[in-house]
């Protein structure tokens, strides 16, 4: 029997209101959290764009301040090391120079993080030191955009980390969404939907799984429906043309996620958000 976003979330939703085992309770998954959607993403893990993105020390800001679904990047350095990095290079977000693929691991880590004021204290995490932070804080749930960074070598890392059920693989690819379904069991792995037809695909890929839709913002209502219907989680965004800004504002954004069936929405103000939802 396939397992549909409502059979999942549903008996989720069952173990939140008769409440779960005290193992559980300490560490809910990403599932029983969907069961209080929306859930509010925050854009490279940061409470404002003002803030250093993909910083281990922002995640424990906006998951103190949330708790937020935190959306991170990663890539991989020329020894295999996975690092913190939406960008080929460094350049943009630290005070180094060069590409990702030609720096150790040691060299990116060494490396200190910008932020809108200048240069931070805080320096570039390798992706090993977000997980064990994120196996520490029970309320920790990761966005991973894994770019370049094969799903394989992702998830082993996630499950030594026992965050399986914590975790939401982002691909944009046929090809690369296959390959993480292959490996993640019961990671939840979120495939790029810009028609009916893509999400069909998905449907077919995922097989009995739960999966997850990212449907584009600027999408029809119709296309969101059918990824709910089709079982999906259904993700989006507010985010606009630059990685600082939303498209809309908070208010704007609070009504466009009560219009439509939405399980995640990834913001650059995820504070301003969350006030906004709270008071309509």
């Amino acid at each position: 029997m396939r397992l549909s976003r409502r059979s999942v979330i549903g008996a989720a939703s069952g173990v939140l209101l008769s409440g779960p085992s005290p193992a559980r309770a300490a560490a809910p998954s990403l599932f029983q959290r969907l069961a209080l959607r929306p859930l509010i993403c925050a854009h490279r893990g940061w409470r404002n764009p003002e803030a250093s993105e993909n910083d281990l020390a922002e995640f424990a800001r906006a998951t103190a301040a949330g708790p937020f679904m935190l959306e991170l990047d990663l890539a991989q350095a020329s020894d295999g090391t996975v690092v913190l990095m939406h960008d080929a290079t460094v350049d943009r977000t630290t005070d180094g120079h060069g590409t990702v693929a030609a720096l150790s691991g040691p060299a990116i880590r060494a490396l200190h993080l910008r932020r809108s004021g200048g240069i931070a204290e805080a320096r570039v995490p390798d992706f090993q030191s977000v997980l064990q932070w994120a196996a520490r804080t029970p309320t920790a749930l990761l966005m991973l955009d894994i770019k370049a960074v094969p799903p394989d070598t992702v998830m082993t890392m996630v499950r030594q980390a026992g965050l399986d059920d914590r975790v939401l693989l982002l691909t944009f690819s046929e090809k690369i969404s296959r390959a993480a379904f292959a490996v993640s069991d019961r990671a939840l792995v979120s495939c790029l939907a810009t028609s009916t037809d893509a999400v069909r695909r998905a449907r077919t890929m995922a097989g009995d799984r739960c999966f997850a839709a990212y449907v584009p913002r600027g999408a029809q209502p119709d296309l969101f429906q059918a990824a709910h219907d089709s079982g999906a989680v259904v993700v989006t965004d507010l985010l606009g043309r630059t990685a600082i800004d939303d498209a809309v504002s908070p208010p704007a954004g609070a009504a466009f996620v009560r219009r439509l069936p939405i399980d995640i929405i990834v913001t650059n103000t995820p504070l301003a958000l969350r006030a906004a939802l709270r008071t309509t």
